[in-house]
């Protein structure tokens, strides 16, 4: 599948192998690797278009395998984030990787789902840059947790904003307390004082 992409004997030299004798071992490993990827896998030209994906990528989007090789990535993923990647693409062939870009492709169904892409250069044998390893990461079960916390630091934020009410509440019924009794224990001295001068 990767040597659509990339001929194989241009694998070799990363492998460590001498190119002629590696030349179908090292497009082997490759496949196997790319193929057995728990992540989404896909590798693109320089163009962005899709030659090559492993069975995560389509059960993320739930497309056929001909609904996505030799498809523009810019199929599954909006104009602004179509202009990132081509960004990516070219900070890919200047610095060879790229890391935590954000992509959201639309999947058959309609849904939009968050993805973390890291990528890294496919090169040829002359070490050219020819195109983009990329993996992608569903980020959902992340953004569900993400979401959850940040409802339940709200509910914890409403429920201490109560509490300091209440305690308003509470407070301030102690001091009407403090200076009812107060009160009372004037009333109690005033009278003291005038039964004592009655009694006198």
């Amino acid at each position: 599948m990767l040597d659509k992409a990339v001929p194989a004997t241009t694998m070799a030299p990363s492998l460590g192998l001498p190119a002629q004798s590696a030349k179908s071992h090292g497009s082997l490993d490759a496949d196997i690797i790319i193929k057995n990827a728990p992540d989404p896998v896909f590798v693109s030209d320089l163009e962005g278009k899709i030659l090559s994906a492993n069975d995560a990528v389509y059960e993320l989007l739930g497309f056929r395998t001909d609904e996505v090789l030799e498809q523009s990535l810019s199929r599954f993923i909006s104009p602004e984030e179509t202009r990132e990647f081509t960004a990516a693409l070219r900070e890919v062939i200047e610095r060879g990787v790229i890391r935590n870009t954000r992509l959201n492709p639309r999947s058959a169904s309609g849904e939009v789902i968050p993805t973390s892409l890291n990528a890294s250069a496919l090169r040829d044998a002359d070490g050219k840059v020819i195109g983009a390893i990329g993996i992608l990461r569903d980020m959902r079960e992340y953004e569900k947790v993400v979401r959850d916390l940040e409802e339940s630091k709200a509910e914890l934020q409403e429920k201490i904003l109560d509490l300091e009410k209440f305690e308003e509440v509470v407070v301030g019924r102690e001091l009407k307390m403090i200076a009812l009794e107060k009160e009372i224990e004037g009333l109690k001295r005033v009278m003291d004082k005038a039964n004592r001068g009655q009694n006198r």
